[in-house]
């Protein structure tokens, strides 16, 4: 994958669906309002006018997070996060602006996080309108899927479809190995 450069928006996720929609043998106890006991933690990347990278993450913490950008984006470019935890400390290698979202605060100057904001609201829809059920297990194949279309979308047709086949290149696989992995 290439290095992210220029301006890089950071944000977290979660996704899975509501407490209360769940059979009564699968709900979690104890949880109320915007739990995330019961949802699995996303982070992405997106370039401002490029690409987009999202992964399933074991957590939104700090030492899962911060590894992740280090590695994708090229040292001094600038990163716009939220107010989340997970961020502080960025300013010592990447030129780091925050929006406090607890404050009602959506952009400060130049600083937003709305490109990767908008990129999961897309993925959200996309699951609940198309998919309906994501599994833990499979989250990272649906998400490679809206990152894929996400990355093409400039892309005609054809040309989506020959860097689909180009990139397909010895993964044939059957079905049962397609689903247990």
């Amino acid at each position: 994958m290439h290095k992210m450069k220029g301006v890089v928006e950071a944000d977290e996720t979660y996704v899975g669906g509501k407490n209360r929609n769940r059979h009564h043998d699968k709900k979690y106890k104890k949880v109320q309002g915007r739990s995330y006991k019961d949802k699995v933690p996303v982070f992405g990347l997106i370039e401002r006018g490029g690409k987009v990278m999202a992964r399933v993450v074991p957590s939104v913490k700090a030492e899962d997070l911060q590894p992740i950008i280090c590695g994708t984006v090229e040292l001094f470019s600038t990163v716009y996060t939220d107010e989340w935890g997970a961020y502080h400390g960025l300013g010592l290698t990447f030129d780091h602006s925050i929006v406090n979202h607890g404050r009602k605060q959506f952009e400060n100057g130049d600083a937003h996080t709305n490109t990767i904001e908008n990129f999961w609201g897309n993925l959200k829809r996309g699951i609940i309108g198309v998919y309906r059920v994501t599994s833990r297990k499979h989250l990272q194949k649906y998400l490679n899927e809206f990152v894929f279309k996400y990355n093409t979308r400039k892309s005609k047709p054809m040309e989506s479809l020959l860097h689909l086949l180009s990139n397909l290149k010895g993964t044939k696989k059957t079905y049962r190995e397609l689903v247990n992995c």
